[in-house]
C-alpha cells in the first residue's frame, strides 16, 4: 500500500509529530511505502488566492504547490491526516491545504447527475489531538461534529472512505495517557 502521512503542528517536537512518527513506523512495519509531508517545513501557504480558483472553475493552470501535493495523494492508495485542534476546529494550515489540494475539478466534480467523487476507492485515517479531555468533547457533541466535516463534508464528500481518530487531554494528561495513544497507533496500522 502507498501511504501518505500530512501533517500540520509548527512545534516538531509535538505530540502530533510524535503521533506522526509512530503512524510511519507502524505502516512501514506492515510493509507500507510511506511518504511524509510536514505544511509546516515545507512553506504551503494555506491562503487561497485568485490562481487557485482559475486553476478550479477558470480552466487555468494549477499553481505549482498545489499541483505538487495532488500528485501525492494521486499517487497514494491511503493517506493520514494528523493536527492538533485549536479552538474546536483543525488549524488554518490543514484547512488551507483542504480547500487548495482537495480542489473541483481533482477531489470532486460537479456534474448534471450529481457529484462526482474522483477519490472513490482511496481510504483515510484522521488523528486529531486535543487539550480538552476526550468526555468533555464526547457530551458536547464536538465529536460527532468533525467526524461528520470529514465524513460527510471533506474526504467522505471526495469518495475517501474515513476513520477518525481523537486523542484528547494531551497537554495537561499524563505520560501514561500519550504513551497510550501511541500504541494505539500500532493496532490502526
Amino acid at each position: 500500500m502507498k501511504h501518505l502521512i500530512v501533517y500540520s503542528h509548527l512545534n516538531p517536537e509535538s505530540f502530533t509529530k510524535a503521533i506522526v512518527d509512530e503512524i510511519e513506523k507502524s505502516s512501514t512495519a506492515a510493509g507500507n511505502e510511506v511518504k511524509v509531508v510536514d505544511l509546516y517545513s515545507i512553506g504551503f501557504d494555506p491562503v487561497m488566492q485568485f490562481p487557485d480558483i482559475q486553476g478550479m472553475f477558470m480552466g487555468g493552470d494549477t499553481p505549482s504547490d498545489v499541483k505538487a501535493q495532488q500528485e501525492l495523494i494521486t499517487w497514494a492508495d491511503h493517506f493520514s491526516l494528523v493536527f492538533p485542534l485549536w479552538w474546536g476546529q483543525m488549524p488554518a494550515m490543514m484547512k488551507g491545504y483542504i480547500d487548495r489540494v482537495y480542489a473541483s475539478g481533482f477531489a470532486f466534480e460537479y456534474t448534471e447527475t450529481g457529484v462526482d467523487q474522483k477519490l472513490k476507492g482511496k481510504s483515510a485515517k484522521v488523528f486529531v489531538c486535543h487539550g480538552s479531555p476526550d468526555e468533555y468533547y464526547q457530551q458536547t457533541d464536538m465529536h460527532k461534529a468533525l467526524k461528520r466535516v470529514f465524513d460527510d463534508g471533506v474526504l467522505g464528500f471526495c469518495g475517501v472512505d474515513t476513520d477518525i481518530h481523537f486523542y484528547g487531554n494531551v497537554a495537561m494528561g499524563s505520560d501514561e495517557l500519550r504513551k497510550g495513544y501511541l500504541a494505539d497507533i500500532a493496532k490502526v496500522y
